[in-house]
């Protein structure tokens, strides 16, 4: 019996691009149809090597009938107008961190996905890992007690060549902010996600080291989150030469301290032997060098979401990580943006 499969078509071929590519190559109900990239020689280039059709222009791609579903995999800040397009041909949406740069943008995408019935997820892969899954069931089982504290501690480093070999990194209008918006996004989402949410931010922000770029490169921010637990959210791409990232969770009846995807302390009141093989498998460790470079390898996150987005969508569901759920992470980010430059304190509106 043959396989029905999803028709795929991937917009933008960057760096992330090729994460998408390997993963897709390890589903068996999704294949690539087309790629599409402004420059002609290297989307002829990638579709020979996957055998696909090649665009230069998107809005060829999306009207092509063997195109089921768009991967957008473009600047943040270029995705509104592609995707109310994409939807207008009735393709489905799949679309990188975060899906664009500011609510109201996002909001406009939601909108035209609603109006022509189709459906729209967001890639947070980190959400699939081991660890944090773990750390989410033990949170909503209670098995931490009261939530009291969550924090994210994120030392990276990015050089000035990164921010300047690109025309949109480090910039409001198309990466949507610095070290917050571009690779902090998926650790907020974490915590939030987390926590059920988050109520307010109060933040700092500034260029310490990448004094060229319009974004942050440097922010800190205090947080209650919507379960009455408080919390400090750092990040950085100056800390030279780019360290660990952290994320604690401390409750009344225990608490973990995560690095780099592996659990390194854990303490709890019910403490069993699932738990001390967690705390101690060596096998769950940080599968990108993201502390150092944006440039990643390991795609087995990638993935486990986007089998489980074919196939809702071969299924008539919504995929998971929904257009409403990925818009918190960005009104989080915009609302310490907002909590930055007006010295107080922003209650989140979604919340």
């Amino acid at each position: 019996m043959e396989i029905k499969k999803l028709g795929i078509g991937i917009i933008g071929l960057g760096v992330i691009s090729d994460i998408h590519i390997e993963a897709l190559k390890n589903i068996d109900n999704a294949k690539i149809i087309a790629v599409c990239t402004r420059d002609n020689e290297k989307a002829i280039k990638k579709a020979e090597e996957l055998g696909c059709k090649a665009y230069t222009d998107y809005r060829k791609l999306a009207s092509d009938k063997s195109v089921d579903a768009v991967i957008l995999c473009t600047p943040s800040g270029s995705r509104l107008e592609m995707a109310e397009y994409i939807a207008e041909q009735k393709k489905h949406i799949i679309s990188e961190k975060p899906l664009e740069v500011t609510t109201e943008r996002i909001d406009r995408m939601l909108k035209a996905c609603n109006e022509n019935s189709v459906f729209i997820a967001s890639i947070f892969h980190k959400r699939y890992h081991p660890v944090y899954k773990y750390i989410k069931n033990m949170i909503d089982s209670g098995r931490l007690g009261e939530i009291v504290t969550t924090d994210v501690l994120m030392k990276w480093y990015r050089t000035d060549e990164y921010y300047n070999n690109s025309s949109w990194r480090g910039t409001m209008a198309l990466d949507g902010g610095g070290a917050l918006m571009n690779q902090c996004v998926h650790f907020i989402d974490m915590v939030q996600w987390f926590n059920g949410g988050m109520k307010s931010v109060f933040a700092k922000t500034g260029q310490k080291t990448h004094k060229g770029i319009e974004a942050e490169d440097t922010a800190v921010a205090v947080v209650e989150y919507s379960n009455g637990a408080f919390g400090v959210v750092e990040a950085t791409t100056s800390s030279y030469p780019g360290f660990s990232t952290l994320i604690t969770v401390n409750g009344s009846k225990g608490g973990i301290i995560c690095e780099n995807e592996r659990i390194r302390e854990m303490k709890l009141s019910d403490e069993t032997k699932e738990d001390r093989k967690m705390l101690f498998d060596s096998e769950f460790g940080e599968h990108g060098g993201d502390a150092k470079t944006n440039v990643k390898q390991d795609f087995s996150l990638h993935l486990e979401q986007l089998q489980e987005v074919v196939d809702a969508i071969l299924n008539g569901k919504q995929p998971p990580v929904d257009g409403l759920e990925a818009r918190k992470a960005v009104e989080i980010i915009t609302s310490m943006y907002e909590s930055a430059k007006s010295g107080k304190e922003i209650i989140i509106n979604g919340n």
